[in-house]
């Protein structure tokens, strides 16, 4: 009862804040008002490279005018460098690490932004995306990334950055798109996009997937996944708008947790002591995991509800809705030497088993608005969050069948035998744990345009995050037992914007976010009582339209700075607020038509990034984990005829360390891979393009661990036929 009354009076007084955002101000003349973003553009042209809004309508301003460095990849470039997960989108977005899955953790969309982990910092539509897998795009109109603490926007982490991914939305077009695709990996993928016009405001968009194929230069590893998301909307282009998503998708993947590390200080065999603290010099494509045994089966469904009124030319109330679970069932092999300093042999008794289930129901409700008050014009968004998660895991035990395990098999390091006969069974037992989050949260952001040159953006976010998580309820002496956390932060975002012309902008932005011990819906007896993390950014940029808007360029210098990081004390090895870390930088981008003919995207990022205080000696003075100095990224379309156009990449990754700690920490080598593209328009309907990745097979650790490297994929040739009617 005392959560009810709690939840219904913060309920109260989030909406009165947000509605009296409204009330005191001026509004605007309807001929003074831009459209208001209950849809948020995603470029100028639907073939373009270059993108001018944010897909999140918390940045109420163009891109030019945001006080932040925000990266959003368009559909035109992912169909040009044919990208079809998360994972390979991001590529295109430098100061981006991939992390592998270990630690407690799953394998899925796991990375680093800026230095720090961003693996609870995944949203769909602005909500976030809770559960740990790997995110197909077939359903995503544009993925966008936002550099520097962002607890404001986004909630609890954000330290380094957060990911939105948008979804189809439907449309007043009759537009049918199918595409087949077949690749070098005995692969093909087959995908409609059917938007279906039902009435003068009303349309309904079918997406459809079949995807199955190996991994390039991956033995054994294979991934599938079959798709369905409706997106139905009416009203569109009204004042009043209605709009439902569902989304579902069955995965059936080969899990791979890659190649051991000769770990750093392991005292490894003569024939591994030039490899210590890296990769073994092995064939990437060795795959350590039991064909028999390992598998990966994961269940994703959601269904998001949207509402828009505009009130009036000036006001346009929100509200949002969504639930989603994601169920995942897995066994995969973790590779670890046998005993590294007598053999080379590798075991095949290190499994990890999963059996989660991850649920959330989430409502938004936003008031958005211009107004005046006097000469100055406000820019408003409002609004609440009240969010609910829940976790929950199952034993999934193999009741000692498991041949693998108990004996334990050996494989040879050099070639591994993936093929061993298995004769064990993996089911679900007792239900281990569950773990219960509730979020509720009231935010205000304002941007003042002081004139044509000048704009000042504040914004403030208060959240509540209660958890409880219930850790051994397959126990007789004690299954209730459970630790509680109960956190109360205030997160804050400030820029300041000068507009020298009308197509630039010079700006300084500041901001922090919040990392809560139950962050991951996890909570350790050691960090139970510790209170959140909290980081600070500073970045100073300028941004510019250049080529009458065709191009977009951008630079900014940024520092971040964690002041109180968990650590360990070494007197009385208590979890303690008692780190320092900081990761200075420079952002630099381009994007768009450099001529008709000629379109790129290109950036690049430095990170110099050290750990100034720890309770581990061994850390101090170290970089960070998966932060390289230098990353960049290149792709070029030249549309040589009418009809034919190509287009050349390329990705530069520069050495990443798997840990700070120097006297374990293993390192994977810099490298550079690149890409190609041909595509011929064949009629107005019809198209093919032919993709080439990592063209010089390249082979290099793409997915950092704590105890395995994962291989990035090896060369790939597809070839894709579109058609549209």
């Amino acid at each position: 009862m005392k959560n009810s009354m709690t939840l219904n009076g913060f309920t109260r007084s989030a909406l009165a804040l947000a509605v009296s955002a409204a009330v005191p101000l001026t509004a605007l003349a309807a001929d003074e008002v831009r459209e208001l973003p209950a849809t948020q553009a995603q470029s100028k042209a639907e073939d373009s490279y270059a993108v001018s809004e944010s897909t999140l309508p918390k940045y109420t301003q163009p891109l030019l005018d945001t006080a932040k460095t925000i990266t959003v990849v368009p559909q035109s470039v992912m169909k040009d460098r044919n990208v079809d997960s998360l994972k390979d989108a991001l590529r295109n977005v430098p100061g981006i690490s991939l992390a592998a899955g270990e630690g407690g953790q799953p394998t899925g969309d796991s990375m680093s932004i800026r230095g720090f982990s961003a693996r609870t910092d995944i949203m769909i539509d602005g909500v976030r995306d809770i559960a740990g897998y790997y995110r197909d795009t077939y359903n995503i109109e544009a993925v966008e990334v936002a550099k520097g603490p962002g607890s404001a926007v986004s909630g609890r982490g954000s330290t380094g950055g957060s990911i939105n991914l948008q979804q189809k939305a439907a449309k007043l077009d009759a537009v049918n798109d199918v595409s087949l695709r077949l690749g070098t990996e005995s692969d093909y993928r087959a995908q409609l996009d059917s938007n279906l016009v039902l009435g003068d405001t009303t349309a309904l968009r079918v997406n459809l997937l079949t995807d199955d194929g190996d991994v390039a230069g991956r033995d054994e590893v294979y991934n599938s996944n079959d798709a369905i998301a409706l997106a139905f909307g009416t009203g569109i282009g009204t004042d009043s708008r209605f709009s439902a998503n569902v989304d579902y998708q069955k995965q059936d993947n080969m899990p791979d947790y890659g190649l051991p590390w000769v770990g750093k200080g392991s005292n490894p065999v003569a024939e591994l002591a030039d490899e210590e603290g890296k990769a073994p010099d092995v064939d990437y494509s060795n795959f350590y995991g039991n064909v028999y045994r390992d598998f990966e089966d994961i269940t994703a469904q959601s269904l998001t509800l949207k509402y828009e009124k505009d009130l009036n030319d000036s006001t346009t109330l929100r509200v949002l809705g969504r639930t989603g679970t994601v169920e995942r069932q897995s066994v995969v092999t973790a590779p670890r030497f046998y005993d590294i300093d007598t053999t080379t042999d590798v075991r095949q008794s290190d499994e990890k088993t999963r059996d989660t289930k991850d649920s959330l129901s989430v409502v938004q409700f936003d008031v958005i608005g211009r107004y005046m008050t006097g000469s100055i014009q406000h820019d408003v968004i409002a609004g609440v969050e009240v969010f609910s998660e829940k976790s929950e895991r199952w034993n999934y035990d193999d009741n000692g069948t498991d041949n693998l395990d108990t004996t334990p098999v050996l494989v040879d390091l050099y070639n591994p035998d993936s093929h061993i006969a298995y004769n064990g069974h993996y089911s679900r037992g007792d239900k281990l744990s569950e773990t219960k989050g509730d979020t509720s949260a009231v935010y205000a952001f304002d941007t003042l345009t002081l004139n044509e040159q000048w704009e000042v953006t504040a914004g403030l976010r208060y959240d509540t995050f209660n958890t409880e998580y219930y850790y051994q309820l397959n126990s007789d002496t004690d299954p209730k037992a459970k630790r509680e956390t109960a956190d109360n932060m205030l997160s804050w975002n400030a820029g300041v914007v000068y507009k020298p012309a009308k197509n630039g902008s010079v700006y300084f932005g500041a901001g922090n976010s919040f990392n809560p011990s139950a962050e991951g819906l996890t909570i350790s007896a050691a960090q139970e009582n510790v209170d959140p993390e909290e980081t600070s950014s500073y970045e100073l940029g300028t941004k510019w339209e250049l080529l009458d808007g065709k191009a977009f360029a951008s630079a900014a210098l940024f520092r971040t700075e964690k002041d109180n990081a968990r650590t360990t004390d070494p007197t009385t090895s208590e979890t303690v607020l008692g780190g320092k870390q900081r990761v200075d930088g420079l952002e630099l981008s381009v994007a768009g038509e450099i001529t008709d003919a000629i379109s790129v995207t290109a950036a690049y990022t430095y990170m110099d990034s050290e750990v100034l205080e720890s309770g581990t000696e061994a850390e101090v003075g170290n970089e960070l984990a998966r932060t390289p100095k230098s990353s960049a990224s290149f792709w070029g379309r030249y549309q040589i005829t009418d009809k034919l156009a190509a287009g050349v990449g390329a990705q530069y990754m520069g050495q990443r360390y798997n840990s700070a700690n120097i006297t374990s920490r293993e390192v994977a080598e810099e490298y550079m891979i690149f890409d190609m593209m041909v595509s011929y328009q064949v009629n107005d309907q019809w198209s093919v393009q032919m993709n080439g990745a990592n063209l010089t097979d390249e082979e290099y650790i793409d997915q950092l661990g704590g105890g395995h490297g994962v291989p990035g994929e090896g060369r790939y040739l597809s070839l894709t036929t579109n058609f549209s009617f």
